[in-house]
């Protein structure tokens, strides 16, 4: 039986960077405007965005997806690909390199994959969310206050 396979682990980490990296700016305008803070449409979210929290507004909240989403796409398709490996060799018993996959191997590592994606990724994205709906910090009587969106009702 082979060993763990550490490269799909590498391309799902810097896979997942690159999504965030690429995807976080969009996704904190959907995050605003689902929330009904008065946007509006998404072009009138961006330029509202924009004007209040430049354009560092778009990617507010995005070091912890950073790290986050990067551990977990690199665990998913580890796990992903390391199951069907071994899915694989365990059904074929056969010392060859790269034994041939079926469509019941595929189908068993994407279930494992999935239930490993949906435990680690419910927490991250509560968090990730309540981090791109922060605001700016606003003056109220001399006061500072920070509201911080969505509210309660989020919480799982």
């Amino acid at each position: 039986m082979g060993s763990l396979q550490l490269e799909d682990f590498a391309a799902g980490w810097i896979g997942g960077a690159a999504s965030v990296i690429v995807g976080h700016p969009l996704d904190t305008v959907k995050t605003r405007l689902q929330a009904g803070v008065g946007y509006g449409n998404t072009l009138s979210c961006i330029r509202m965005v924009y004007r209040r929290e430049s354009v560092f507004g778009f990617f507010k909240g995005m070091s912890f997806p950073l790290a986050s989403i990067a551990v977990y796409n690199s665990v998913v398709f580890g796990v992903f690909s390391n199951t069907q490996r071994f899915l694989s060799q365990h059904r074929c018993r056969e010392p060859e390199a790269s034994p041939p996959r079926t469509l019941s191997d595929l189908l068993l590592a994407s279930m494992v994959a999935g239930v490993v994606s949906v435990g680690l990724g419910g927490p991250v994205d509560l968090i990730k969310i309540r981090l791109q709906m922060q605001t700016q910090p606003f003056r109220d009587g001399g006061k500072h206050r920070v509201t911080v969106f969505p509210g309660p009702h989020l919480c799982m």
